[in-house]
Parts: structure tokens; sequence; C-alpha cells
């Protein structure tokens, strides 16, 4: 499946960049049987061509039909124009002249609308451990469900910053579930567990409710 989408995306890459290389100099040379200047006259394949890949990335029916109806109309004045078939006119002027604005306009509405629906958050459900169902028994004979410790999570809030403690001088900072978590190398599900059945010892509560522990009362192996 992989190799099926890299040959899809170089083929896709490649019909575009040989339809640019073609018509970009059609399009130059029709800027410039209307008067301008070089550096002027790459602007209108410039326009065309990043209208035509803003159309096809964000793959917008009604701007790919748009942009490649702009860029056939101009391959089609370049053309006749160099066999004869059309002379240079106030008519043909007006037309030419009114594609770099309309290529202008869709490519940047374009790219006003497409970021804003892809960087939208997602509603992410909160993860929470597989309930088996069975209690856990704690040191103290007690029962712990896992489903107990799931409430315990959808309590704990992650806006607690790291080092939550008293800023007393010379007192240690205490620390959160996470602040513990980190130290050991596992989930704040785990450390909240070992809170219920006892293996943690909480040193204080913070006014909403949550966990806080003192850096010399962890596990030896867990202090740094």
């Amino acid at each position: 499946m992989s190799n099926l989408n890299q040959v899809g995306t170089w083929v896709r890459r490649g019909s575009l960049a040989a339809g640019i290389a073609f018509t970009a100099t059609a399009e130059y040379e029709l800027a410039r049987r209307l008067g301008a200047k070089p550096p002027i006259a790459v602007m209108l394949p410039l326009a065309l061509d990043c209208y035509v890949i803003a159309a096809l990335r964000w793959f917008r029916a009604f701007d790919i039909f748009l942009s490649l109806t702009l860029m056939g109309a101009a391959q089609v004045a370049a053309h006749a124009l160099e066999a004869g078939v059309l002379k240079v006119s106030l008519n043909l002027v007006t037309v030419v002249s009114l594609l770099v604005p309309i290529s202008l306009w869709r490519t940047h509405a374009l790219a006003r609308q497409t970021p804003r629906a892809a960087t939208r958050p997602a509603t992410v459900p909160p993860v929470q451990p597989p309930s088996s169902g069975l209690p856990e028994k704690t040191s103290g004979g007690a029962e712990v469900t896992l489903d107990r410790m799931t409430e315990q999570d959808a309590t704990e809030t992650p806006e607690l910053p790291p080092g939550t403690g008293q800023d007393v001088e010379g007192a240690p900072r205490l620390l959160t579930s996470r602040d513990v978590a980190d130290r050991f190398g596992v989930d704040p599900s785990t450390v909240r567990s070992w809170v219920a059945s006892g293996t943690l010892e909480v040193h204080e509560k913070t006014p909403r409710g949550h966990n806080l522990f003192h850096p010399d009362k962890l596990p030896q192996e867990a202090r740094s």
C-alpha cells in the first residue's frame, strides 16, 4: 500500500510540474505581447500557477475548475496571438488583466479557509485505564476498584505545574502526582493507585483536593 501511495504522489507531482512548465512559457509570452516588461510579464504565469497549485493542494472543485479555466484561457489567447488569429485589442487586454486579480483573490481565499479548518482542535476523549471489573486488594484489606480510580482521574486536573508546593524559604518544594510519575517513569494513574493502596504517603492536599507529596518521603530510588 505504501508503494502505491508513493507512486501516486510522484505521478501527481510529475503531472503538475509538466503542466506548469508547458503553460508558463505561453503565459509569459502573452504578457510580453500585451506590452508587459520581462520582470512584470513573469507575474502572470506565477499568479496563475500558484492558484492552480493551491486549488489542487486543497482540492476544492470550484477552484480547480476556475483555475484551470483561467490557465486554459491564457493558453488559447497566447497561441491565437502567435498564430495571427487574434490581434491585440482592448477586450483582450481587459480579459488578460483580470486573470491576475482573480487568481490572487481565490488563492488567498483558499489559504485563509483551509488552515482554519485543519487546525481546529479535535475533541479527544480522556484516556482511561481499561476496567476489568475485578477489585484490587489493598494492604489494609480494603477493596479499591478501577472504577474508583477512574473517578479520581476525572477530578485530577492537568493544569498543576511541576514542582507545585509552598514557597517557604528552606522548605522543600512539594511534588504533584505528575512529578512523582515522571520520577518513577510511570503513568499518573499508577501513582494514584499507590496512594489508594497506602504504598505512597500524601503529604497534604491543595484546596481543590489534589495530592501533594514530600520529596523526602518518596522511596529512596525515586529521589533525585
